[in-house]
């Protein structure tokens, strides 16, 4: 008896005990750390890729819709706490060539990381007196588009511009019909290599909406900006009888897929419309100057704006 009770008051196994006891509750606390440490890693990063992945289609969409033959060539990524953020470059297609125009960020995930981005523009062709031109990060100019169903005081014809400049450029030109064609109504049966078609997707309270400020405003500021009009692109060159069909549903396609509600509801317009039935407004054509001289005097042709610019080499 008096073995057991001097073994259990024995000061020297008491600590022992008690730093066995630590020991094991610091590897299990270790261990755990590690384990949650892990999972969490994991969950935090299938949840950064997945919204990722999501944002990446969304904003490429929306890049591809609101700039005719654009799209995002490159993304770099900074992973964040269940999102982050992701700075891409907007090229687009000029033909022989593509070009970076913009450089942009977005965020995405549910804790998206978070940035200021400083900048200032300055006041060409804002004055009041001429068109009142936008231009992309690079220079160019923005396109400008005039619907064939709205009347306005004056619409644009950069050919002059395009008759003075030297050099076998490339050019890019906005091209404005008269009035709406159907693809097989076309009245250029060949079409240039790389063209756009601006598709009509706008609502009768949009339209409504372009009547009245093209009666109301200034002509300088009446006109649909390149991010107002939608459209798809072919890359090679078509006949106006061959189907467009491919394209048209992948412009659908993004139209759904786009983070802009104003892309959905342009969706929702034309979603039940067949592709032969769809009315073209205008297209965006790359080319040399005589190549674009010979369609630009088309009588068909309203208006024509031009855009980027590019050495042919």
């Amino acid at each position: 008896m008096n073995e057991i009770t001097e073994d259990i008051f024995d000061e020297n196994k008491i600590k022992k005990a008690i730093k066995k006891g630590k020991r094991k509750t610091i590897i299990t606390i270790v261990i755990v750390s590690v384990i949650v440490f892990f999972v969490l890693n994991v969950v935090n990063f299938a949840a950064y890729t997945y919204f990722s992945q999501k944002a990446f289609k969304q904003w490429d969409a929306y890049v591809r819709l609101s700039t005719p033959n654009g799209y995002i060539s490159e993304t770099v990524d900074t992973k964040g706490i269940l999102g982050g953020e992701s700075q891409y470059k907007v090229s687009k297609d000029m033909k022989i060539k593509s070009i970076v125009i913009e450089k942009k960020q977005y965020q995405f995930g549910l804790n998206p990381s978070f940035s200021i981005s400083r900048g200032a523009g300055g006041n060409i062709g804002i004055t009041g007196e001429d068109w009142q031109v936008t231009y992309k990060e690079n220079g160019w100019r923005d396109l400008m588009f005039f619907h064939p169903n709205i009347t306005y005081k004056k619409y644009k014809n950069d050919g002059h511009l395009i008759n003075q400049m030297e050099g076998d450029r490339i050019y890019e030109v906005a091209l404005s019909f008269d009035k709406p064609y159907k693809q097989n109504e076309l009245p250029i049966f060949e079409l240039p290599e790389t063209t756009w078609f601006w598709i009509n997707t706008y609502s009768d309270k949009q339209i409504k909406t372009f009547k009245t400020e093209a009666e109301e405003h200034d002509w300088t500021s009446t006109f649909i900006s390149e991010k107002e009009a939608l459209g798809f692109s072919t890359t090679s060159t078509i006949f106006s009888t061959v189907s467009l069909e491919y394209e048209y549903n992948d412009f659908l396609s993004l139209l759904k897929t786009s983070l802009s509600q104003e892309h959905r509801n342009a969706y929702n317009t034309v979603k039940d419309i067949k592709v032969d039935n769809i009315d073209i407004l205008g297209i965006v054509i790359y080319g040399t100057a005589d190549e674009i001289a010979d369609i630009i005097e088309k009588p068909f042709i309203k208006a024509a704006s031009l855009g980027g610019v590019i050495d042919n080499y």
